[in-house]
C-alpha cells in the first residue's frame, strides 16, 4: 500500500482563493488544483492507495465547520486529519467529536496558527489523543522566513511535546524541520517516539540524495512516511525519487506506506 501523509484540498467553494494564497506565501507553483477530485485523480495516476488530508485552519471560530466538511469526505482513498487551533475553547471536545466521526488524527500548524507546540494550552489535545489518534506536527519554518522571525515551530519544541506525552503517535513534518535540518539532527533526529515526512516542496530533490538517505538512516527508514504537500509537489515524482534512493526495498516499501498503514492503522 502506498500512502501520502500529507496533503491539503479544500471545498469547491474557497479551494481557489485557497491555492492562491498557499502559493504566494510559499513561493511554489501548485502542480494541481487543491480539489477532492484533483487529488483522486493525481492519486491514480501516482498509483498511491490514500492520501491523509491535513485540516488547516486560520481562526478559531472556523474549526468545527472544516471539521464537519473533513468528516464527510472520508472514504477508501481520503483519510482526513481534523483542523485544531490554540484559541478554540473546548480542545479535547473537539477531539473527541473527531474520534466518534471516524477521524484518525490531528494536524498542528504553529507557523499559520502562531504558538508554541509545548505551550500548556496545548495539552488538553494531547492529552484526549493519547495512543490512539496520530498527531502530524509542522515542524521548522517557512520558505522565505526572515531572519529574527519568531521560530514556534523548532524540532526543539516538537520533542518537548514527544517527551511529555510519550504515548503520544507523533509525526514531525518536512523531515523535522522545514529549513531547520540542522536544528532537526541535533534534537530530533534518531530520537525515539517521533516519526517524520518527506514532504519538501517542490521536490525533494532540494534536499539531495545523500543527505536524505542520510537523515533517514540515521533517523531510522521504520520511522519515516512518505509525504509531498500536495498540490505544491508531485506524489508520482516524490515517490520515484524515493524509489531512487540507496536503501533496501524493505526500507523503500516501508517509507512509501506500510510505516503509516501501521501508525495510524489504515
Amino acid at each position: 500500500m502506498r500512502v501520502d501523509v500529507h496533503t491539503h484540498v479544500w471545498p469547491e467553494s474557497i479551494a481557489g482563493t485557497v491555492l492562491e494564497y498557499m502559493e504566494r506565501d510559499m513561493g511554489i507553483a501548485a502542480i494541481s488544483k487543491n480539489t477532492v477530485e484533483s487529488v483522486k485523480a493525481h492519486m491514480r495516476e501516482s498509483g498511491v492507495d490514500k492520501s491523509v488530508v491535513l485540516g488547516v485552519v486560520q481562526r478559531a471560530d472556523q474549526v468545527r465547520r472544516a471539521n464537519d466538511w473533513l468528516i464527510g469526505i472520508q472514504d477508501e482513498m481520503l483519510v482526513p486529519f481534523g483542523a485544531m487551533h490554540p484559541d478554540l475553547e473546548d480542545k479535547a471536545a473537539e477531539v473527541q467529536r473527531l474520534r466518534q466521526n471516524g477521524i484518525k488524527g490531528i494536524k498542528l500548524h504553529p507557523v499559520l496558527n502562531s504558538f508554541y507546540p509545548d505551550d500548556p494550552k496545548m495539552f488538553p489535545v494531547y492529552e484526549e489523543m493519547g495512543d490512539s489518534m496520530t498527531l502530524e506536527i509542522h515542524s521548522g519554518r517557512l520558505p522565505g522566513a526572515k531572519p529574527g522571525e519568531t521560530v514556534f515551530a523548532a524540532p526543539e519544541r516538537i520533542m518537548n511535546v514527544v517527551r511529555q506525552f510519550p504515548k503520544l503517535k507523533v509525526i514531525a513534518l518536512h523531515l523535522g524541520g522545514f529549513y531547520m535540518l540542522d536544528e532537526a539532527e541535533r534534537e530530533l533526529i534518531g530520537k525515539e517516539n517521533v516519526l517524520i515526512d518527506t514532504t519538501w516542496p517542490p521536490s525533494l530533490k532540494e534536499v539531495g540524495a545523500e543527505t536524505l538517505t542520510t537523515i533517514i538512516r540515521k533517523h531510522g527508514s521504520h520511522k519515516v512516511c512518505f509525504g509531498t504537500d500536495f498540490p505544491l509537489a508531485s506524489q508520482a515524482a516524490e515517490g520515484e525519487y524515493i524509489q531512487g534512493l540507496p536503501l533496501s526495498d524493505a526500507d523503500k516499501e516501508g517509507i512509501l506506506g506500510e510505516n503509516a498503514r501501521m501508525l495510524i492503522g489504515l
